[in-house]
């Protein structure tokens, strides 16, 4: 990492507008102190001449300063501020023939670093909530600089090992979690490598949510990663850039006006520039290759009115060359040949923060998701597809009293996507993930699809007495592609054993729509209804001194209507599972010796194929 400040300070210049009148014997000199970057006047700096302790002068709220001189000759002046880096003397020389020099004094402050926000958690619920904040992420070991990394050591959680290395959470898939920026829907959190689509710098903190989660968030049966990322600064513009044996980002931030401000940050990698590809038994994997960015602009436009610009992206290629005598050609012959995957993501969106009262509080935001998808897979065919997905989402919090918080949430998607494909089409599923490809029936499919999705929530949290916090949720669903209606109930208590000890459990009730290839026109099957999932939990979590903190949850989880394959309509919901386990996490607040945490997981996740009777571990 290497500061652009470094340069800046470098380059540090002092320059005073001087105006010299002789008067008498005496000459009076003005000039102004200036903050460098925002070029705010400062007051309060010490203006002095070397050699000269008499001789003085403070600058006023304009940053202006005036010292009188006895006569003319040579002149060093100093400035001092606290909080400010000391900029070089400056000579000056006054005489009567020559006119005074002319220049500006601008001062750097001695922070280079960011302000650092102070706040609460982002949600007070705990059950089944796990945060680390973004300083705990940060100095965390084995992360190479990317905070995100850090969730695969969380309880619960096992990395994919497949292309899009995306967590599994608590015997669900990798495509049974939703993920979130800031309160908005992002579809790629992961790059194929596993590193984060986010610049280390920007991130606040994140809540997992294993389990039970709150009705605001998407249908899905897994877990929920909310990320929550910085406003930029607004003292001074700045950045960094950083680069590494795989990669280099850049970011630049600051102020645009008194009340405006944004940041702007960029990844790239490059280590399959540096190596290419590798071999092994016929099969020749080029290495990922990455990019991704992002951007806010706040406008602070009053005390109770926010207004921020949001954008994202990341995309992700990677390719493979399978040798027509390799051991997996001889396998499955339509794979011999060239094989790309890459894929896109990118949301932008418009956020407004209002405080509309004293106890009520609201975020609309509106925006926009594209998924770019691009595959060939050897002989077996081509997959493209563009998704776009425009959104409209609502969130009301009302504080009922100090005791008592109401949320209410609502959204509403339109989605259309163009597809074109032109594959073999196997059935696939994780009741059998080793189907055969060079049996399968080719498809040519190009379709445009069109279709809406809403749904409402609604969380009561209620601190009924001193010791006991009620939670009460219901969520409230409907898509018209499969035209599913879905209302479902949560349920949460958390009691203060002590002022150390709180002891939770919740219950709830999830759906998901099955995956796209499942339900496509021809392609899957469009009759199928949502997966559906019942989560139970219950946990203990005990405070102890100097930031030391251990919780411990049991969970069982409940999933029917999963999707298998069929012969005759190509997939079915005919599948069902369950997943339980214990989980423990020891962590420790950051403090300047020493931070972290471990986590210990026992757990079982199994499937079960409701037709043929088999079950097996997932």
């Amino acid at each position: 990492m290497k500061s652009i400040y470094s340069a800046w300070l470098a380059l540090f210049f002092s320059v005073i507008t001087v105006h010299a009148v002789a008067v008498e014997s005496t000459w009076v000199v003005t000039g102004y102190v200036f903050e460098k970057g925002s070029k705010h006047p400062l007051a309060g700096v010490t203006i002095g001449v070397r050699d000269q302790a008499m001789i003085g002068a403070t600058t006023d709220n304009d940053g202006r300063f005036v010292l009188t001189l006895p006569s003319v000759g040579q002149y060093t002046l100093t400035v001092f501020a606290p909080g400010f880096d000391t900029p070089p003397p400056l000579d000056i020389s006054l005489n009567s023939s020559d006119a005074p020099p002319q220049a500006i004094f601008y001062l750097l402050p001695t922070a280079t670093l960011a302000a650092v926000e102070v706040s609460a958690e982002r949600s007070p619920d705990k059950i089944s909530k796990t945060v680390i904040t973004g300083d705990e992420l940060r100095h965390a070991p084995g992360t190479m600089g990317d905070p995100i990394r850090a969730l695969q050591a969380m309880p619960g959680v096992a990395m994919g090992s497949d292309v899009s290395s995306e967590p599994a959470v608590r015997g669900s898939g990798p495509e049974d979690n939703a993920y979130y920026a800031d309160s908005l829907p992002i579809g790629q959190l992961f790059h194929v490598d596993g590193t984060s689509v986010f610049h280390p710098s920007l991130i606040n903190d994140f809540n997992l949510y294993s389990a039970a989660f709150s009705p605001r968030y998407a249908d899905v049966t897994g877990a929920i990663l909310d990320v929550s990322l910085r406003n930029p600064r607004t003292d001074r513009f700045g950045g960094k850039a950083s680069i590494s044996l795989i990669g280099a980002s850049v970011l630049l931030e600051g102020p645009v006006t008194s009340n405006q401000s944004f940041y702007f940050a960029a990844k790239r990698s490059y280590f399959d520039l540096l190596i290419g590809k590798f071999s092994d038994k016929g099969v020749t994997i080029r290495l990922p290759s990455y990019y991704d960015y992002q951007g806010k602009y706040l406008n602070h436009i009053n005390a109770n009115h926010n207004l921020s610009l949001y954008m994202n992206g990341a995309k992700d290629s990677v390719g493979i060359t399978v040798a027509g005598s390799s051991d997996t050609a001889l396998s499955q012959p339509v794979l011999a040949g060239d094989s790309n995957i890459n894929t896109a993501n990118a949301t932008q969106a418009v956020v407004l923060d209002s405080i509309l009262s004293d106890s009520v509080f609201n975020k609309l935001a509106v925006g926009r998701t594209d998924e770019i998808i691009s595959t060939n897979y050897g002989t077996v065919g081509t997959v493209n597809a563009e998704i776009k997905t425009a959104f409209l989402r609502e969130q009301l919090n009302v504080q009922v009293s100090d005791k008592h918080d109401i949320l209410l949430g609502g959204n509403y998607e339109a989605l259309n996507a163009v597809v074109d494909i032109n594959s073999l089409n196997p059935t696939c599923t994780q009741f059998n993930p080793n189907c055969d490809l060079t049996s399968a029936p080719r498809v040519v499919l190009h379709d445009n699809i069109a279709f809406n999705q809403w749904d409402i929530s609604a969380s009561d949290r209620w601190h009924v007495l001193p010791q006991l916090t009620l939670i009460g949720g219901v969520r409230k669903t409907h898509e018209n592609y499969l035209n599913k209606t879905y209302t479902e109930p949560r349920l949460g208590v958390e009691w203060a054993w002590s002022d150390r000890t709180l002891l939770n459990a919740g219950w709830g009730k999830h759906n998901q729509m099955p995956a796209n290839q499942e339900i496509l026109r021809n392609l899957g099957n469009p009759n199928l209804s949502h997966i559906r999932a019942d989560h139970r939990v219950l946990g203990i979590s005990h405070t102890l001194d100097e930031g030391w903190t251990w919780k411990s949850e049991a969970y069982y989880k409940k999933l029917t209507d999963l999707v298998i394959d069929d012969p005759a309509l190509n997939y079915v919901n005919g599948g069902s599972g369950k997943a339980y386990g214990l989980e423990f996490l020891v962590k420790k607040a950051q403090t300047e010796r020493l931070s972290g945490w471990l986590s210990l997981t026992l757990a079982k996740s199994e499937r079960h194929n409701d037709r043929t009777g088999e079950t097996f571990k997932f």
